[in-house]
């Protein structure tokens, strides 16, 4: 097949799964601009010009695409190419027909629930011995089969999921609908478990993540969190008392001292109160790192610093591990205060705690006062940066420190880095 061949059927291939409805196969005919598929013909060598037009005179002649042809003073030239006959397209290709594909992994799915279902109707040992947990996953395997079962299309073939990759996928589920401690497995053991490849199922979930996604509009999707290869940690410091849940003794931190926390153990924490019993329990919430260390640590307390119980370390727009902690703070009837940088992204950083929170949070040195004290060592923010004051809510904006704060970043297009403000 010649460069231009292939490149024309390449075009209307593409074209064919752009154009895919998430349902069904919506499309007759598609059509290509010469123009767009060959934009400087003019300019091109004689024999360029042949090579292309042979080529689409051969495949008009295969009964693959039609031309239509337009008249002007410098003689005959193409205006659009057209494509009916899909089916030969893709097989002129050498590729499968995707409508044909689609459905062989419909059935096959479908199959696959029915199988499964089967099985409820008959329940083995393993079955009986089933957590609430296991079963409500084995329910969302089963709703997000039979989904793909009605809607797998041929947008997903053009995805890169064929036969295989269903198969392969279907394989992770049924180790996931087991009575079996998957999360103990790393992804890559996990994968060389399942496909004697240590890459496979990494590369599998990026082929399958916009499947996911569109199921999850739909249905409850399956619980596959366990194989993000992401570990989400905080830290807090203070003179703090950490109940587990489910666990009689309480982790009593009476030194004050930094303790990090990864996501599973900042899921087991029920509740977090100061040692000592007070009116008011206060956090200080602190964007960055460098900052926490000086202000977290017990030895560094100052007395500006010393009517907060707490000192916790958010991260910048904080991960799920900050998050669990902030709602733990705020069930544990918390008053947040927050420290950082003084920029947009400072305040909408401000804004997420007191979303997630929902209760007030009252911003700490974020004023004018202290950013025109800091002015001579600003940075200039871009346009972009600037831009996201426009997703600040009206009621954080007025909030009188940080509509002033906001005003002066508006007027300098400057911003203060929290690591150079001192907190004393």
């Amino acid at each position: 097949m010649t460069d231009w061949k292939k490149k024309i059927i390449g075009e209307f291939i593409n074209h064919y799964f752009d154009s895919a409805p998430e349902t069904g196969e919506g499309r007759r005919t598609l059509r290509v601009r010469s123009s767009l598929l060959f934009p400087n013909f003019d300019s091109s060598r004689p024999d360029e010009k042949e090579s292309y037009l042979e080529a689409a005179e051969f495949l008009q002649q295969k009964g693959i695409i039609k031309l239509n042809w337009e008249k002007r003073d410098r003689g005959e030239r193409l205006k659009t190419l057209s494509c009916e006959n899909f089916e030969t397209l893709f097989k002129e290709a050498g590729r499968p027909y995707p409508q044909t594909e689609a459905e062989k992994i419909r059935t096959m799915l479908g199959e696959k629930v029915q199988a499964i279902r089967n099985l409820e109707i008959k329940p083995t040992a393993l079955q009986s011995v089933m957590t609430d947990k296991d079963a409500l996953q084995k329910e969302k395997i089963t709703a997000f089969l039979e989904f793909l079962s009605l809607y797998f299309g041929s947008r997903e073939i053009g995805q890169g999921i064929d036969m295989r990759i269903m198969e392969e996928f279907i394989l992770l589920l049924e180790f996931c609908s087991g009575h079996f401690k998957q999360e103990k497995l790393t992804t890559r053991a996990l994968s060389i478990l399942l496909y004697r490849d240590s890459k496979r199922l990494e590369n599998l979930m990026a082929l399958c993540g916009p499947l996911l996604s569109r199921a999850q509009k739909t249905v409850p999707i399956p619980d596959l969190s366990f194989l993000e290869r992401s570990y989400p940690e905080t830290m807090i410091a203070g003179k703090i008392i950490i109940q587990y849940k489910n666990q009689k003794l309480p982790m009593v931190n009476a030194g004050g001292h930094i303790l990090g926390f990864p996501l599973e153990s900042t899921e087991a924490i029920e509740t977090i109160q100061p040692v000592t019993e007070q009116k008011e329990k206060t956090v200080l919430t602190i964007e960055n790192k460098e900052t926490f260390y000086a202000l977290g640590s017990p030895q560094k307390h100052s007395k500006d610093l010393s009517h907060f119980d707490c000192f916790f370390y958010i991260g910048g727009y904080f991960n799920r591990a900050a998050a669990v902690i902030v709602k733990t703070l705020a069930a544990s009837g918390f008053s947040f205060y927050h420290a950082g940088d003084l920029d947009p992204d400072g305040v909408l950083i401000l804004q997420q705690i007191q979303d997630v929170a929902e209760r007030p949070v009252i911003p700490v040195r974020m004023d004018a006062a202290t950013f025109d004290q800091y002015l001579d060592w600003a940075r200039p923010l871009t346009k972009p940066m600037l831009r996201q004051i426009g997703k600040i809510q009206e009621k954080i904006k007025a909030i009188p420190e940080l509509a002033g704060l906001l005003r002066r970043i508006e007027e300098t297009g400057m911003g203060v880095e929290q690591e150079i403000i001192d907190y004393r």
